[in-house]
């Protein structure tokens, strides 16, 4: 059956808007958020819908990174959405197994990991071999295709890929295609640890 409305769960929510970006907010940045659906002065709620997230996701991106261009800073959000999923206690379960699998497995297992912060999405390999695939997903959750290929970069650093790239190849507004690619696999980090952000646009 097909949700009648899009949903965010409030782990996602959690993951980035809290833990990730919580000390980098300014006070006007929390009245933005506070207007659009999201007071993070209170307990969150169960979900919220897609476009909500869709406009906390611009706030954050012009009152976080100022002065960048957006593709730029909706890829550092994507990046901060990883980082601040490893700290929920749904992401620090999810991120150890993910150190261990290697590049390969792990990008096997996004479809899963996807999913479990809405009620919608989809995600599709569609060719993965030797240190590259092609990765479709249904909807973004953003009104550009970067903010997915912030977090997809850093799941494949997280597994211990070397120099990831995930680079757009199609985008329809709503869904997109990606061509993601790695070096070598390097050494396991310890569980539960991430290589810092880096930007791979802008």
């Amino acid at each position: 059956m097909v949700p009648s409305e899009k949903q965010i769960f409030a782990q996602s929510v959690e993951a980035l808007f809290v833990r990730a970006l919580g000390p980098y907010l300014t006070r006007d940045g929390r009245q933005k958020l506070k207007a659009a659906g999201l007071n993070l002065s209170e307990p969150l709620r169960p979900h919220y819908s897609l476009d909500q997230w869709r406009l906390f996701l611009d706030v954050a991106a012009r009152d976080v990174f100022p002065g960048q261009p957006l593709e730029a800073a909706y890829l550092e959000l994507g990046a901060r959405y990883l980082k601040g999923f490893q700290q929920t206690s749904v992401g620090r379960a999810s991120m150890q197994l993910v150190t261990h699998l290697g590049p390969r497995k792990t990008l096997e297992r996004v479809p899963y990991n996807l999913r479990a912060g809405n009620n919608f999405n989809e995600v599709r390999v569609e060719e993965l071999s030797g240190e590259d695939a092609t990765l479709w997903v249904k909807d973004v959750l953003a009104d550009n295709p970067f903010f997915a290929c912030g977090f997809l970069a850093e799941t494949l650093r997280a597994s211990g890929a070397g120099s990831p790239e995930v680079k757009p190849i199609a985008f329809d507004g709503t869904a997109a295609t990606y061509r993601l690619t790695w070096s070598q696999a390097k050494s396991q980090r310890p569980a539960g640890t991430l290589a810092p952000v880096r930007r791979l646009y802008g």
